[in-house]
């Protein structure tokens, strides 16, 4: 196509026909650039393709992963609401001397909420500085808001309460007089249930220690409710990446329940 060309040019030049010579030179330029333009065009389609196919490879990682969550979200909330069922029984009751330590101990303890979000796939995203992964700029938006703002704020609210429990439990521990595990000592003479009993109610009945009991329970509610609110959020995410995904892939498998009954047991 080339030498095609330049024997066209030839042939003008020797027959100098120099502005037919120069409209076709410039009549070869537009071509040019065309074919330029053109196959930038379609390397930028291929690029876009690429980055398309990776963006939903990345999208299915996060919805895996947001999904798991919220399976630790349902672990949580059950346990929580157990632990503040439990304690509020006692609460009702009006002579807490008829019950034993093991119903007794009920008041101090509170489920395990130690449970930070998985974010993994979105650092991921963040080190390949991917600012977006589809087309879709609300979903785009709503990623980044979810791991950037709800994310961060949950994962602080959650240690800060995982931390005044645990400082609780230390009092706990430390001022308690009873052992439970002095039986272990076959030389000791065994402490018995009412003793046990005994001390441990007065030990209830101090201000500071019953305090901290309501304070348990406080937490424990505004815990549970911040869980709940991203459990939520958690399921609208999903939703939102599943919605998304099912332009393209016609074969993906559908959600799993994910319980919305936030509120009950």
């Amino acid at each position: 196509m080339i030498k095609f060309f330049r024997k066209i040019r030839y042939k003008l030049m020797s027959e100098n026909k120099t502005g037919k010579y120069f409209k076709y030179a410039i009549g070869e330029i537009i071509l040019v650039v065309i074919g330029i333009l053109i196959a930038l065009q379609i390397n930028n389609w291929n690029e876009g393709r690429k980055q398309l196919a990776h963006g939903q490879t990345l999208m299915f990682e996060l919805m895996d992963e947001v999904t798991e969550d919220i399976s630790t979200f349902n672990w949580a909330i059950k346990n929580l609401k157990e632990s503040i069922k439990n304690q509020e029984t006692l609460f009702k009751i009006k002579d807490l001397r008829r019950l034993d330590s093991d119903s007794l101990s009920y008041l101090f303890l509170m489920a395990n909420i130690d449970i930070k979000v998985n974010a993994n796939t979105f650092e991921k995203i963040k080190n390949q500085g991917l600012t977006q992964l589809t087309a879709n700029d609300s979903l785009n938006k709503t990623i980044n808001q979810y791991f950037d703002i709800s994310v961060m704020s949950f994962n602080r609210s959650i240690e800060w309460f995982w931390r005044r429990y645990l400082k609780r439990i230390d009092y706990f521990n430390e001022t308690n007089a009873v052992d439970f595990n002095t039986d272990m000592v076959e030389g000791l003479d065994k402490v018995s249930e009412e003793l046990i009993q005994k001390q441990l109610f007065e030990f209830i009945n101090l201000p500071i220690t019953k305090t901290y009991i309501l304070n348990i329970n406080y937490d424990a509610k505004e815990a549970l409710r911040d869980i709940e609110g991203m459990k939520q959020e958690s399921i609208n995410l999903v939703e939102n990446i599943h919605q998304e995904l099912s332009k393209t892939q016609s074969n993906i498998k559908p959600l799993p329940d994910f319980d919305y009954r936030l509120t009950n047991n």
